[in-house]
């Protein structure tokens, strides 16, 4: 019962005196006692609202991959699913559903990356192949099969030559795909794979690989690749998640006007000492480029984890500054955290904090510039905020 109680099938009529500026998306999830599964709810909202429900929001599956462009918003299912929809950001700031793509059974949608308001890409990640498709009409014009690539680096099954196609994103030209080789689970194959696609003629032309780290681009992690001020790309490489030992996590960088992972260039946050319990990290999660060479995101935090551990209910996540030329990571004067709720967003000079904590859900801020952070959540939320994006 506590999955649907005040939500509603379909948002409500908008409220024109509401003044809200719905500035932000926010998905709220839910969870089952497992912590595996629920149910999300996704709507826009404001800093100036005190305390958000669920009474006006689009209900969805548990913990979809959420991306936005300008006002339209792409949700996934992910490994719930099989569809991907379109909602849009109307004048008066309320969101309105625009449509639905049925998608390959199985196919573990994942990513989405545009190129314009007409055309995008989005990965279909346990088939190996990237769609191409209109936002607009949801539809497909296209496909891109990245099964040929005879990928074989699965030391558990040789004979696995599917590389599996996760986050997107677009430079210069040039879709950047992260690949990861999964052996079983989360767990992927040594090594980090990013296939380059020339987006002018949607061709493959060829598979970069660093073999400092593995598993390059969370999925739905829509910032865990992104191209800075300066034009180069990071990427995020999460080590399996922590699930082969051995494995490294940290940033990978390809520089601007290359194609190709830079040799000098790794930063390895499995060998970070910072102040946290236990002075290391494990893995992160949300990571939020804000600018100046700096990002922000939640770190796990192994001397505080359980075994096993619940990712709905324990306290394990760490808010932390992550310095990405200087490689500091510095923890912030933020409660411990929850996993599940990990919506962080850079507005207007605040880090925004999305997160569960044993005193407060919702949305806390931390000043970059005084240090200062919030009490508790300037905005309450129903249900662990799970994503919080800024619209442009």
């Amino acid at each position: 019962m506590a999955l649907v109680a005040g939500c509603s099938d379909s948002p409500t009529e908008p409220n024109p005196d509401d003044p809200r500026q719905a500035e932000f998306l926010l998905v709220t999830s839910i969870a089952n006692e497992s912590g595996v599964d629920g149910a999300s709810f996704i709507q826009t909202i404001g800093l100036d609202q005190p305390a958000v429900d669920n009474s006006s929001a689009f209900e969805q599956s548990f913990r979809p991959y959420t991306f936005v462009n300008g006002d339209d918003v792409i949700v996934l299912q992910g490994q719930y699913g099989d569809q991907a929809f379109r909602y849009t950001r109307a004048s008066d700031g309320t969101l309105t559903e625009g449509g639905v793509m049925n998608l390959p059974a199985g196919s573990g949608a994942s990513g989405v990356a545009f190129v314009s308001e007409t055309k995008a890409y989005l990965s279909l990640t346990f088939i190996g192949r990237i769609l191409i498709f209109n936002p607009q009409t949801m539809t497909t014009t296209g496909e891109i099969d990245l099964t040929a690539l005879g990928i074989a680096r699965n030391p558990s099954n040789p004979s696995d030559q599917n590389p599996e196609p996760v986050l997107l994103a677009i430079r210069d030209g040039k879709l950047f795909v992260t690949l990861h080789q999964l052996v079983t689970g989360f767990a992927s194959a040594d090594g980090a794979d990013i296939a380059v696609v020339d987006v002018a003629t949607d061709t493959f032309e060829k598979v970069i690989t660093d073999p400092r780290t593995a598993t390059p681009g969370s999925f739905g992690g829509f910032e865990s690749m992104f191209v800075d001020e300066d034009g180069d790309l990071y990427v995020y490489s999460g080590g399996s998640y922590g699930f082969v030992p051995g494995q490294q996590h940290g940033f990978l960088r390809i520089r601007s006007g290359e194609t190709d992972f830079d040799p000098g260039y790794f930063l390895n946050l499995s060998t970070v000492t910072t102040n946290v319990p236990g002075a290391q990290i494990s893995q992160i999660n949300a990571p939020v480029y804000a600018g100046g060479g700096v990002m922000y995101a939640m770190a796990e935090v192994p001397e505080l984890r359980p075994f096993p551990p619940n990712f709905a209910r324990d306290l394990f996540f760490q808010a932390v500054r992550i310095d990405l030329a200087g490689g500091q990571v510095t923890a912030l004067p933020l409660p411990v955290a929850r996993p599940i709720g990990s919506g962080l967003a850079f507005h207007e000079g605040q880090m925004i904090f999305g997160i569960s904590t044993a005193t407060g859900v919702g949305l806390y801020t931390y000043d970059p510039v005084s240090g200062e952070v919030s009490d508790g959540p300037i905005v309450n939320t129903a249900g662990d905020p799970s994503y919080l994006i800024a619209f442009d």
